[in-house]
């Protein structure tokens, strides 16, 4: 696992990026912000997770007052949260479940809640969750 090459197809990502409308991210951000109140973060953390916006600009976009398409490093974060909830629904039947997993603390993640690796703000976190996550599902 480790000294393996992460590796992708640059002109696929910027292609996919590129291709993306404003009203995709409008519904991929409210689908983001919807789960992560379903993990029961604050509007705070919810900001923080998906891209460290300010509190105004944050209850704006929230609002669905998005007025440009995402940044690359938004929409992957969108993406990451929305994947991390799909293997969780895999994983678990119940959203308590589901919950307690976010909040609880875990060895994989040097004792850190996935929430803590969420509300660091770096990217890197939710990489982390994600492929840990894939990794359980193969």
């Amino acid at each position: 696992m480790y000294g393996e090459a992460f590796t992708f197809d640059l002109a696929q990502f910027r292609a996919a990026h590129d291709q993306a409308t404003l009203e995709d991210d409008k519904v991929g951000f409210k689908t983001a912000v919807n789960i992560l109140e379903l993990w029961k973060f604050t509007d705070t953390e919810k900001a923080i997770v998906l891209g460290d916006f300010s509190g105004a600009t944050f209850r704006r976009v929230k609002g669905g007052n998005l007025v440009r398409k995402l940044t690359i490093d938004r929409r992957t974060r969108v993406s990451l949260i929305l994947g991390i909830h799909k293997a969780l629904r895999t994983m678990f039947i119940q959203d308590k479940h589901r919950l307690e997993w976010v909040k609880n603390k875990n060895r994989a993640f040097n004792d850190h809640s996935p929430k803590e690796l969420m509300l660091s703000g770096a990217l890197i976190g939710l990489h982390e969750i994600r492929r840990y996550l894939d990794s359980a599902l193969v």
